[in-house]
């Protein structure tokens, strides 16, 4: 059987209070095969997604194929090193080992790297602009993102330099 069609792909970019970064993908057994449209998911309802058409992101549409060959590649080089294993040859199972821990390893970097996972100041105010936020909603999300570095100035206020008594 052969499930085709087009769903999400490529989580990246989140901006908290506003969604997340996708591209919306045409598939054939849920293989992300041609990115369709960028969008701004503002939330997930079910099988369904709401949110806001944007420019494609290059990065989403790459995370995408990358999450899927991470899979791919990796369960291959496990079998590969599985049938390996069984000759009598114990060397031959040394590379898709390694091949299949590094394929391990990129997937799970790919869904909490925080510069894969999360938007920086610039990008989360690039992705309200073309979604059409408006300027108070602009405006809050600068506050939101100098926050932390405003609080830690008010947390620990400079203090003057004394010389040590002798």
């Amino acid at each position: 059987m052969v499930i085709f069609g087009s769903r999400l792909y490529g989580k990246v970019d989140a901006v908290p209070g506003l969604g997340y970064v996708a591209t919306k993908f045409g598939h054939i057994n849920f293989v992300p095969l041609i990115p369709l449209e960028g969008w701004l998911v503002v939330a997930e309802e079910g099988n369904g997604w709401r949110g806001q058409a944007i420019g494609m992101s290059g990065k989403s549409v790459l995370v995408a194929w990358a999450r899927f060959l991470f899979i791919v590649v990796g369960l291959g080089s496990l079998a590969f090193g599985f049938i390996g294993s069984t000759s009598h040859d114990s060397g031959g199972i040394l590379l898709p080992g390694v091949l299949a821990l590094a394929c391990i390893g990129g997937l799970i970097a790919s869904y909490t790297w925080k510069w894969v996972t999360h938007a920086s100041p610039e990008r989360a105010l690039e992705i309200a602009r073309e979604a059409g936020v408006g300027e108070a909603g602009l405006e809050q999300l600068r506050r939101m993102y100098l926050m932390p570095e405003a609080a830690a100035a008010v947390a620990a206020p400079a203090q003057p330099w004394t010389p040590p008594e002798s």
